[in-house]
This record gives C-alpha cells, structure tokens and sequence, in this order.
C-alpha cells in the first residue's frame, strides 16, 4: 500500500520539497508573513477553547455536575448528547455561510461574530457552578452556544489558508497553524493547572471561574492579532446583498449546485466521504475523554490537564515531525498513520479501569492502607470517603476523594444516591447544602456571578485592547499578564474568596463509626466507597465499595471482560493506576491528534479549487461538524445501550473504515482536476470583466 501511496504522489513532492517550500515562505514579502502570523496566532488563541474548554474542563465539569445532580454516573452520555446539538446550527449554517463568504467580502467580519459569541459564553460558563442542582442544564446552554461560536468561526477561519500561501506550501503552512495552536494551548494549560493544584485558598467554583474567564481573555487577546494583520481575502466574483432571506436562498441554491457538481471532483468525494468517518472517530475520542474519565474511571480533575499537556507536549514536536514524514512520503501516507494510531488509542481506551480496592496491603508498613493513604492536605486519593481515628481528639475524621466533600460527591435531591444516603448518610457529620453546588437551585445567585464575570471581563479585555494599540513589544505582554492577574486577585476580594479561615475537619464519634460499619450490610445499591481506619479493632481496615462503583468492572456490559483482561494481565501487575493509564492516553494521542488534523486539512487544501476555496471548506466544515455530531451522537446512544466501553470501541470501526477509503484517494489527480477547475473559473471572469469594459 505504501509503493501505491507513493507512486500516486510522486509529481507532488517535487514541489513540496522541504527547501524550496522553505525558500518560498522566506521569500514572502513583510505584509504577507504578517497576514500569515495573524493567522497563526488565531489557532494559538482559540485553542484556549479547544483544550481547556471544549476538551478539559467543560466536559468533566458538565458530567460530574450531571452526576451530582441525579446520583448516577452516565455523565459521559449526557454530554454527548448536548455537544450533538451543539453541532446542529453550525450543521445547518456552515455550507450557506461558506458560499456567502466566497462571494461577498465578509470572512473577517463573520469570523468576528462567531469569535465575539465564544468569548462571552466561555466566560460565562464560569458562572454555571452557583446554580446549584440546576448547574449542569446552565452549563449545557451556555456550552451549546460557546461551540457554536468556535465551531462555525473555524470554517470561517480555514477558509483563509489557501489565499496566504500557494498550494505547494500547503502542509507547512497547515503543520505551522497546529503547532502555534498546541503551543499556545500548553501554555495556558500550564496556567491552569497551576490555579488547581497551587496554593490559593480560593474554593473549587471560583477556581473554575478563574480557568472559563482566562480562556476567554486569551481568545480575546491573541485572536484579535488575526483581525489586525490578516487581511480580506480579494473575492473574484461578488454576490450582491439583497437582504439575510434572498442571500441565504441563494447560498443554499448555491450549496444544492455544488452536490450536484460534486461528481466532477470524485478524488475530493472520495476524500469528504473518508473524512466524514475517520475525523468522526478522531473528535469523539478528543470530545469525550475527560467525560469518560470523570464517569468512567472517577479520576482526578487536575489530571485531565495532565493528560492534554501530556498530548501537546508530545504533539508540537510529533506534528513537526508528521509534516515532514508527509514531504517524504506524502500527506496520504502520513494522515493514515495518524489514523491507525488513534484505532489503537480507542482499543486501548476501553481497557483502562482503576485498580481494585484494596483494605489490606500497606506496602510501607505504617499501619494505614495504600489506598487509604491521604494528601498533605488531607484528600483521599482512592476511597471515596475515608474516616481516620485521631487519638487526639478521641474521634474519627473524615477525609473525601480530591478533597470535594461530601456534598460534593452526593447530591441532596439526587434519585440515583437515594440508596446511599438512607443506609449511611446518618451516621456521616451533617452536609451542609448550602455552601455547596449540590444544593436545591440558587437561580440569583448564578445571575448575579454572571453580570460579575461580564463586567470583570469587558474591564480587562479592554485593558488588554488598549495595551494592544500602543505596540509595546515584550513590555506590553508583561503589562497585559500584570493586568490580568490584578483582575483575578480584585476579583477575588470582591468575590470574598481571597482569605479563607482553616477549613473545619468534619468529624463523626466512635458510636457512629460502628453503626456505619454495620449500615455496610444494609445495601450495596450505590456507587461509592469507605472505609474506616484505627481506633476500634472491631472495625478498623471495614470498608464498603458499592456494585457501581468504577473499581467494579463487571456490571453486565459486553465487553467488561476486555477491561477485566487488561487490568488483570497488565494494569495490576505493572501497579499502573488510571492516573499513569490516562498519561500514557495522551502520549499515543500527542502522536497523532495534531498530525492527522494537519495533514487532513493539508489534503483537503490541495484537492480543492482555489477559486470556490470558502464553498468548499463550508462543506470541509459541514462534514466536520457533522462528524462531530454524528461520532458523539453515537457515542450517547451506544453508552446508555450498552456502556461506555462499548461506546469506545465503536469509534474503531468508523476511523477503520475511513482509513481504507482514505487509502483510495488518487491525490495527484485531484490536484489536477483542482487546478483545471480554477483555470476555467478565471478565464470566464475574466471574459465576462473584458465584455464588460467593451459595453
């Protein structure tokens, strides 16, 4: 297959060589290398979206506030199902707007309302959290529309790379635009690990905050580089704007045309058909993994930002590397081992399960059990809920998986939990709901987070725009992070979270520990875990793991037994726990996720005519998006059937299969059909400009 891959790309490489693409950007004039840098710099900015929104911190955040809510862990599917219909406007818009934009000169200022609509909702999306039991529904709209915004500006966006480059310097422009983008996205992923793991006294919902509010401010800031240096791309052959409801009649007649005329460019057919499948499987995977993490394996949410670091880390440099094999070998032959590596990842993926719980082993010998060992902060690490005899105090303390409390893993109204909390909840230290985001409903106070995050994000935006104007080089930078970090520490004060007095251990006496204990034969309906440590012998090392909870593989799915296999045969013989599983998921992603994205934008580049450049990357993006809404649409179906293994595993077949058509695609020919394309398209308008001038 590689000799055919080869052979079909021969007279490509000859212009793709490294050196002469090399020579040839070097030798663009300064506006041009401008232009190009403004565009760079947009992928750098809107991946504040794309890795710590769309990808870390939405997903985990939607489907443990999903989980707390009803006292299940199907949080997975529930956001796969609203990132389905998140999809459906830019489905619907994306073909119309594309042919808009290549008739009319309004790329830049369709890109801008998208841009301007992701910004405010990704920092409003900070506000979610204070809505209480209401949190997720909150947070499902505002994501729907923050996606809507990222999602139909990138068509806009993609739109621009054939007119900044020619099409021989495709894929090291392309290869370029992803590496700015996971450059820019580790560094502010680094940024935000560092705001939850590091030494703030500042509670969990304003951490989040923090993290929503900072994405948008670096999508405002960096993104705007691109409407300040990029220019419009000139358009040949303008559509006249006769009113929203004739031009969009006439772009989706236009949409209709280019179906029809899709069987002239069957190389590019081919090619969306392949695309539709494989980038399915490669945005579900990206999509839904820190959902499944959070639902699946119940894992840390700081190591969600570990395992994307872990994947652009190893990204920036493996997409260098993709771009040359490309050169070498062709972009076919590169984007289909891209693909092949995220069909392992997927297999992979749907063995990973935590370690079993284990009451006993205490490997270093200080009378506490390994998996009840706790932080220097005193969080569980394992066991949901951990109760410790302090000789001290004469009772038993209480210590919470991540430190989130016990409101924070049991909802008060939650159905799913109603088993729990009737066995055990009374001999627990009384919650307190109404400090926490698992409390009944508090609609004005959600509200009134967002008019605040609103107006501390138009305040240092505009300081952010103002520093911007006066061109002040590297000062400017370190001005604009002074800037910001005096906004979050204001805000902070404002928000009474900067000073917080030490958090009281939550506590319950020996009575209660044994009447608990003895609750554990009560029910094993739920899904959670405790244990108890010291004091009374009579109960000391007891602990209770429920039939759901994640440590319990088998729970009628079919294909648990993979699971069981792996854990079995390498997790548990090797001591990798899902933190080390998740780290070696993103080694094997950072492989390929940017490099198939690249060299699959790259292809589809070079089969498409320049002159109908937008029309065609409108329909890049309908089938993109529809990728997305089909893979996750797929994923929700196939979790609530059968389990989110199972829905893994699906994404195999698809990328399986889009690999194969992928390898059908003949790329020298549909570049020439490409090229035939815009010759014929410039000589009629240049006939139809030359009668023009006659008349």
């Amino acid at each position: 297959m590689s000799e055919d891959m080869a052979g079909a790309e021969g007279a490509t490489k000859a212009k793709t060589d490294p050196a002469v693409v090399k020579q040839i950007l070097g030798d663009m004039n300064e506006e041009d290398k401008k232009a190009l840098k403004g565009w760079y710099f947009f992928d750098w900015a809107n991946q504040a979206y794309a890795l710590t929104v769309m990808t870390v911190i939405a997903p985990a955040l939607m489907a443990s506030l999903y989980n707390l809510a009803t006292g299940t862990q199907a949080g997975d599917s529930f956001y796969a199902y609203v990132l389905t219909f998140s999809m459906v406007f830019v489905v619907i818009t994306a073909p119309a707007l594309g042919v808009i934009a290549d008739r009319m000169p309004i790329k830049k200022k369709l890109l801008k309302w998208y841009t301007v609509a992701g910004i405010a909702f990704t920092a409003l999306m900070g506000a979610a959290p204070y809505f209480g039991s209401q949190g997720y529904i909150v947070l499902a709209m505002m994501y729907t529309i923050g996606t809507i915004g990222f999602t139909g500006g990138n068509v806009i966006y993609y739109s621009f790379m054939p007119y900044l480059s020619d099409r021989e310097n495709q894929d090291e422009v392309s290869t370029w635009g992803y590496m700015y983008g996971f450059m820019g996205g580790s560094m502010l992923l680094i940024f935000h690990l560092a705001i939850l793991m590091g030494p703030f006294n500042w509670d969990t919902n304003f951490k989040l905050a923090v993290i929503f509010v900072t994405s948008a401010l670096w999508w405002w800031g960096f993104g705007m580089l691109m409407f300040k240096w990029t220019p419009e791309p000139e358009i040949h052959s303008e559509m006249e704007w006769e009113g929203f409801t004739k031009t969009a009649k006439e772009a989706y007649a236009q949409v209709f045309q280019t179906l029809v005329e899709v069987k002239k460019f069957k190389v590019l057919a081919t090619f969306l058909i392949a695309y539709l499948l494989f980038y399915d499987g490669v945005n579900t995977i990206a999509s839904m993994a820190s959902a499944f993490g959070e639902s699946v394996l119940r894992i840390d949410q700081s190591m969600n930002i570990m395992l994307l670091l872990t994947v652009n880390i190893v990204a920036i440099p493996m997409t260098f590397v993709f771009g040359k094999l490309a050169n070498a070998k062709g972009t076919k032959f590169a984007l289909m081992l891209a693909l092949l590596i995220y069909c392992a990842v997927a297999v992979t993926a749907a063995g990973f399960a935590p370690l079993e719980l284990d009451p006993k082993a205490d490997d270093n010998g200080n009378g506490v059990p390994d998996d009840a060992e706790l932080t220097d902060k005193g969080d569980s690490t394992r066991y949901d809920f951990v109760f410790t005899w302090n000789d001290e105090t004469g009772v038993y303390d209480m210590s919470t998986l991540y430190g989130r409390g016990y409101e924070g893993w049991i909802g008060e109204e939650s159905k799913g939990d109603d088993a729990f909390r009737n066995a055990f909840e009374a001999h627990f230290p009384e919650p307190d709901y109404s400090v926490e985001d698992a409390g009944k409903s508090t609609l004005g106070t959600g509200l009134m987070v967002c008019l605040f995050i609103l107006a501390m994000v138009a305040l240092m935006g505009g300081g952010i725009m103002w520093l911007q104007e006066r061109n002040m080089g590297w000062i400017g930078v370190i001005a604009t992070l002074f800037l910001v970090g005096v906004g979050i520490f204001g805000a902070s004060f404002l928000a009474g979270q900067a000073t917080t007095s030490e958090e009281d251990v939550k506590t319950i006496t020996e009575e209660d520990a044994v009447a608990l204990v003895a609750a554990f034969d009560d029910t094993s309906d739920h899904r959670f875990s405790i244990i108890v440590i010291g004091g009374n012998e009579t109960i000391d090392g007891s602990d209770e793991v429920g039939d759901t909870h994640p440590s319990v593989i088998e729970q009628g799915g079919p294909v648990d037994w993979w699971a069981t296999t792996m854990r079995n045969n390498i997790w548990a013989p090797l001591e990798l726990g899902v933190a080390m599983q998740w780290i070696i998921l993103g080694l094997f992603v950072g492989c390929a996720m940017g490099s198939a994205g690249a060299q699959a934008r790259s292809m589809f580049s070079q089969l498409t005519p320049k002159t109908r450049t937008s029309e065609f990357f409108g329909f890049f993006g309908f089938l993109g998006k529809s990728a997305a809404m089909i893979g996750t649409f797929l994923y929700g179906i196939a979790s609530t059937a059968a389990g989110s293994r199972v829905a893994i595993l699906t994404v195999t077949i698809v990328i399986l299969i889009g690999t194969y058509l992928t390898s059908r695609v003949d790329l020298e020919e549909g570049i020439r059909v490409a090229e035939e394309e815009d010759a014929a398209y410039l000589a009629t308008a240049m006939a139809a400009e030359n009668t023009h001038q006659v008349e």
